[in-house]
């Protein structure tokens, strides 16, 4: 499960990442995992200038500048956009011997402890020195980090909440932040075409045949429409298959509408109106039939890489047809939906590649990307929709903000009220396994 959920959050931070770059956004480390750090490298060559303000700790003065030094840096804008310092600090010596403002420029404000006074509307940056010239050096600011936490990763951006701050998100118009926000979610809906395509040209057996129902429920769409026992069931939907999976899906992609389903009896083709009714217990629709596969053989099947690739987004967009089939469902029948945390999602995987093996891998992770871009699109607090929320907010008030204090405590209400609803369903999730339930539903 590790692997999958690393590579759906990189990928989905990897959005807002390459996104947020192309259009000028200062972009401080992109981290994978969660702190504590466990490595990190620099990179980038973000040009600073040294004028007479700029002070210096724990260094003498701009003479202390040496290639591959690390130090924290606090930055303005000049009058032509240009990165100047006006804090330049170095970790404190190794014998412990802290040497505080050694070789302060003129001009720098200081504090009652001799300390630097740093306004929030300044950029605050750290890396290794690349370059030093004349009054001005290099640094790689950029960080790319590992981190001890596996189970997710971050894209720090410069000035999210403050436009004040250089190079800042939160400086950009309306349009910029729109992209960047909106860039995650499509990343994750992206991923599935790729994985689609990779799936579909996997050679794969599949047992095929003429599906003959063996029984029909009492009391089942099945049943109202006129199906019996013995029929041969050639298309549903307007889609022929030969497989019982292919029937299964049909069913669910029509759940709740009438469809047209027809079957051979007596060596002649009939056209039944049936219309799936959703079992809640299950989490899916269905039409009350049990069935078989008679003349049955196994093929092998793969296809071609454009094939592949053009029918990768058919499938993709029935899954998105499934997750919503699936919600709609739960909601006509008067039960809730059924939502997985990290215990169901373990579950879900073992049963999942147990079964399939590399293909049941990449089904999951398909689904699970689908459900984590629908997730973050939706308006909820701390995530990018929530975020987005503000964004068109801001537009529709024709550029007035909501003042970032106040869109910040709808954040953290939001990030608490979605952290105790991980735990419910955490707590959900470890009771289902307790009792043996499936979390495939069923």
């Amino acid at each position: 499960m590790v692997p999958m959920l690393l590579i759906l959050v990189v990928v989905h931070e990897l959005g807002h990442y390459f996104t947020a770059r192309s259009l000028g956004v200062k972009v401080l480390e992109f981290g994978v995992g969660f702190p504590p750090r466990a490595f990190g490298f620099y990179t980038g060559k973000t040009r600073v200038a040294i004028s007479s303000y700029t002070q210096f700790v724990n260094m003498d003065g701009a003479a202390g500048l040496s290639r591959g030094r690390f130090v924290k840096v606090t930055s303005s804008e000049d009058s032509e956009g240009n990165l100047v310092a006006r804090v330049i600090e170095a970790p404190p010596a190794s014998s412990g011997l802290i040497r505080r403002m050694k070789g302060l420029t003129r001009g720098g404000e200081k504090d009652e402890e001799n300390r630097p006074v740093v306004s929030d509307e300044w950029l605050k940056h750290e890396g290794k020195v690349r370059e030093v010239g004349d009054g001005s050096f290099l640094l790689s600011d950029m960080l790319y980090s590992m981190n001890w936490t596996p189970l997710g990763g971050f894209v720090r951006l410069a000035g999210e909440n403050n436009p004040a701050v250089p190079g800042s998100l939160a400086g950009r118009g309306v349009g910029t932040r729109f992209l960047v926000l909106v860039a995650g979610p499509l990343m994750n809906a992206i991923l599935p075409i790729v994985f689609f395509t990779i799936l579909l040209m996997l050679p794969q057996e599949v047992v095929v045949g003429q599906l003959a129902v063996k029984e029909v429920a009492p009391g089942s769409p099945a049943q109202a429409a006129g199906m019996q026992s013995g029929d041969i069931v050639l298309s549903a939907g307007g889609d022929e298959f030969d497989n019982v999976s292919a029937l299964v899906r049909t069913v669910n992609l029509n759940g709740g509408s009438p469809m047209e389903l027809t079957v051979l009896r007596d060596g002649r083709a009939e056209t039944l109106e049936v219309q799936p009714a959703f079992d809640a217990e299950g989490g899916r629709w269905l039409i009350g039939i049990s069935t078989e596969l008679v003349n049955e053989r196994t093929e092998r099947r793969s296809s071609a890489p454009w094939i592949a690739f053009r029918d990768s987004f058919v499938n993709t967009w029935e899954l998105l047809v499934l997750v919503k089939q699936g919600i709609t469902g739960a909601f006509s029948s008067g039960s809730a939906p059924q939502f997985s945390g990290p215990v169901g999602i373990a579950q879900i995987t073992g049963e999942f590649t147990r079964e399939g093996g590399l293909a049941g891998w990449l089904a999951i992770t398909i689904l699970l990307s689908i459900n984590l871009a629908i997730i973050n699109i939706l308006p909820i607090p701390m995530l990018d929709g929530g975020r987005l929320v503000f964004v068109v907010l801001e537009w529709v008030r024709g550029g007035k903000r909501v003042p970032p204090e106040k869109e910040g405590l709808v954040h953290l209400i939001g990030f608490v009220a979605l952290l105790g609803l991980i735990v419910l369903i955490t707590a959900n999730d470890i009771g289902r396994l307790v009792q043996g339930h499936s979390f495939l539903g069923g």
